[in-house]
């Protein structure tokens, strides 16, 4: 027989003063009430209620044990409560997998407005081009460009991640405006190292007549840091090919201008990936949520 719910019994008998009355808030019959009861006293080995045919009163012991039972019972709720406000309220570390490029100039600007609504969330955001396994490495969620194989995780469309190109005032009115890819030949192009690592030669891709074409490009300047690249185009050292996003800013400042536009290459998919678990935490639902409502 379960010991707490014997032990309400006879909370609930002291308090209400009946066995019927205790078995009406236990939704059970009288003589369950009593069997719990019986069954504490044979645990105990000492009798908890004197009871007659007209009334029941508390033994000696009785009186000690019901405030023991009230006290115990009393903390088992405070702890149900806990844990139902733990599943309730957002709070603990999110852990996020996200590429360089989108998740420096993209999430972390979007996680900064997150954590300003959710203070008792913690982000732990671990910034690699490479794929991490959700669950072997420990993320909460993950953010993938390009097609994605059939993982068995909940993939999330969200605005899909557009390639641009951009260079300076300054580098166009020395270098002249490329008006079409093969025109980049002739131009200094600024290479993103970690994506043609251990390759001689470099290639863009550019929508033209309806299909993709690799076009070859060269430059004196490569790094395998976007941020570096955006910076060496700022400053007049060549043209570059990064994210919208990464260069909105820049654009918008007017210390880059975009060209080519009418050969941009397709856009690619961009999905937010998270286990298929039915008892989501609550961090997980709220960061969701909010990254939905931005950027899908």
């Amino acid at each position: 027989m379960d010991l707490f719910r014997s032990m309400k019994a006879f909370v609930l008998t002291v308090k209400t003063g009946s066995f019927a009355s205790a078995s009406i808030s236990l939704n059970t019959s009288p003589q369950m009430v009593a069997k719990y009861i019986l069954f504490l006293e044979t645990q105990l080995g000492l009798k908890l209620l004197n009871r007659t045919t007209r009334s029941q009163n508390l033994t000696e012991f009785g009186k000690q044990y019901y405030e023991r039972c009230v006290s115990i019972l009393g903390e088992v709720e405070a702890t149900s409560m806990l844990a139902q406000q733990f599943l309730d309220k957002p709070s603990g570390t999110l852990r996020i997998s996200a590429p360089f490029t989108f998740g420096n100039f993209t999430l972390v600007p979007l996680i900064s407005s997150f954590m300003k609504c959710y203070p008792q969330i913690s982000v732990d955001i671990q910034l690699s081009d490479r794929y991490v396994d959700l669950i072997k490495d420990g993320f909460d969620i993950a953010f993938r460009i390009g097609d994605l194989s059939d993982s068995g995780l909940i993939a999330r469309k969200l605005n899909p991640h557009q390639l641009i190109f951009a260079a300076s005032p300054d580098y166009l009115a020395q270098y002249g405006v490329p008006l079409i890819p093969d025109d980049l030949k002739k131009h200094q192009c600024l290479i993103y190292q970690y994506v043609n690592q251990n390759k001689k030669d470099h290639v863009w891709p550019f929508m033209i007549n309806g299909e993709i074409v690799n076009i070859p490009i060269s430059g004196t300047f490569q790094s395998n840091q976007t941020s570096a690249l955006v910076i060496a185009a700022i400053e007049g050292l060549g043209i570059t090919m990064l994210p919208e996003s990464m260069l909105q800013e820049p654009i918008k400042q007017k210390k880059l201008f975009p060209i080519l536009q009418k050969f941009l290459p397709p856009a690619k998919p961009l999905n937010m990936l998270y286990t298929a678990d039915r008892q989501q935490p609550p961090k997980l639902k709220a960061f969701i949520e909010f990254v939905l409502n931005a950027i899908s």
